[in-house]
């Protein structure tokens, strides 16, 4: 049986598409393999960064919350300063009130605020308790101790006619 050159022709690169076909497709599937085995390698090599980044986590979580914990403290413990320091600072302006009432009772009736805070200073002589506390004692501007007539860069200052600047 003899058959047609073309069919033949036709038959043989139907075979040939198909071989190289089915080499296409292994090689394919090898790139893949090997893409997985990459990548599996990959993923070995990162899941001990990624335990010890979890272990680091845990461990910052658990110093945060401590620290969370002093903060609280702390905080605590400057409310109940700050409590303390506002008492003692209302003994310490009651005790003050009550040695001027002791040193000077008009003195003491006096010194009671007005309506801005500060008490009031009408009426109270100046050699009394309190007053001035604050300035100290003032003394008077000295006197010219050069009574040289030049300034320092040798001018005369009462040159008039006669100006020699040397």
């Amino acid at each position: 049986m003899a058959m047609d050159p073309k069919i033949l022709k036709r038959a043989a690169a139907s075979r040939l598409y198909s071989q190289r076909y089915r080499l296409k497709q292994i090689n394919y599937i090898a790139q893949l393999e090997a893409k997985a085995r990459a990548l599996e390698a990959e993923v070995a090599a990162a899941y001990p960064k990624i335990r010890d980044a979890d272990a680091q986590n845990s461990m910052l979580r658990a110093e945060n919350g401590s620290m969370q914990e002093k903060l609280s403290v702390l905080s605590g413990e400057i409310m109940l300063k700050e409590a303390k320091y506002h008492e003692l600072k209302k003994e310490k302006d009651a005790l003050k009130q009550l040695s001027l009432m002791q040193l000077s009772p008009a003195f003491a009736e006096s010194s009671q605020p007005n309506h801005y805070g500060y008490p009031p200073v009408n009426n109270m002589a100046m050699d009394q308790p309190g007053f001035n506390q604050f300035v100290g004692a003032v003394a008077p501007p000295p006197m010219m101790q050069n009574q040289n007539t030049e300034n320092e860069f040798r001018f005369d200052v009462n040159f008039g006619d006669n100006y020699n600047p040397m």
